[in-house]
């Protein structure tokens, strides 16, 4: 009998070996709900919700299991699952392979394979939750200050610790995509060449090479879009002239409160070789027109959400950038009085 029980453990292990991992991800789940559905949310930056729509994946819900099938990407994704007894959205690491997703009482267990079991345990080491629960908090006890200082701290530790680590790289870019180049330098030199290529660490490296081509001094990022009135605005065209580049989006409160300071600065300078061109990053191009149409600006207007703002490392709106006459950046990142200040250097004169 042993000798017949060793020659079917053989077997199996045989057979195990000989089953080839998928170079797909696969998730097969269990939850509480008898049906509905699962829709796991794209890793990738969206503009709009139909952007989304177009990359998320989806699955029904029969009898409490369903199976969805992503593509082969190592990347942090959010699962969420629609159902009459809703439960708490399940964050993973996909990877090539089957990863079992178990839900009870509203919380998930991730089937831990190697790069989900490393995420778990850089956010034990990093008081994940903690952290999470204040992110976006503006006022901070002493406890909490020391808890965001801290998480800083021990970030960086496990990278020392942990350079081909790619959900550490994950956490880098949620807590650093907007870094400026030195410190976007510093986190990229930290990961090992040898991640370079993955989600994460390219996302940096890009953020990092286009913050480089469009720092202070260096040439503006060219560009040749239509205009809301279907005409070629192209960037080269306007040699010769200053050019105000305001980034912003209908959304954006801050945004629409610079406008009238634009304006101004319009009124002012348009007669004085002053070109200004808005670029809305709204994902919604309905919401755009109409924002357009309230604010009555009467300079150029153009739609673009990810092209020109990503070429000019745009992370946050408003972003007002002034260009020279040789198309050189002179100033960036610029509000109110701020703006005026960049054209005095320039010789404008408020007449």
């Amino acid at each position: 009998m042993n000798y017949l029980k060793g020659i079917a453990l053989m077997v199996l292990a045989v057979l195990s070996a000989c089953t080839p991992t998928p170079d797909k991800c696969i998730i097969k789940g269990h939850v509480e709900a008898k049906e509905g559905k699962v829709l796991v949310y794209p890793y990738q930056e969206v503009q709009s919700q139909e952007e989304a729509e177009k990359l998320m994946y989806k699955a029904d819900i029969i009898d409490g299991q369903f199976t969805i099938e992503l593509d082969s990407v190592i990347a942090c994704r959010t699962l969420y699952v629609q159902a009459e007894n809703r439960v708490q959205p399940c964050e993973f690491i996909s990877e090539p392979g089957y990863i079992k997703l178990i839900e009870k009482e509203g919380e998930w267990t991730v089937q831990e394979t190697p790069l989900n079991q490393e995420f778990k345990e850089l956010q034990t080491a990093l008081n994940q939750k903690a952290y999470d629960a204040l992110r976006y908090k503006k006022e901070l006890s002493n406890e909490e200050k020391s808890i965001k200082k801290q998480y800083n701290t021990i970030l960086w530790e496990l990278l020392a610790k942990n350079p081909r680590s790619i959900p550490l790289s994950y956490l880098f870019q949620q807590q650093y995509w907007g870094a400026d180049l030195a410190m976007l330098n510093k986190i990229i030199d930290g990961f090992s060449d040898e991640i370079h290529d993955t989600y994460y660490l390219n996302y940096l490296i890009n953020r990092r090479d286009n913050e480089a081509r469009s720092a202070i001094g260096n040439r503006a990022p060219q560009f040749s879009i239509q205009s809301l009135h279907n005409k070629e605005v192209s960037l080269a065209t306007l040699k010769g002239k200053y050019v105000l580049i305001d980034f912003w989006a209908s959304w954006c409160g801050p945004c629409r409160k610079e406008i009238p300071n634009l304006k101004n600065i319009y009124k002012a300078f348009h007669n004085q070789e002053l070109q200004i061109i808005s670029i809305s990053t709204d994902g919604d191009k309905e919401a755009w027109l109409k924002a357009v149409e309230e604010e009555n600006m009467p300079w150029v207007q153009v739609h673009d959400t990810k092209k020109i703002s990503g070429s000019y490392n745009v992370t946050g709106i408003p972003h007002i950038v002034l260009i020279s006459p040789e198309g050189i950046i002179l100033d960036k990142n610029m509000h109110g009085d701020g703006i005026w200040e960049a054209l005095e250097k320039e010789g404008f004169i408020k007449e």
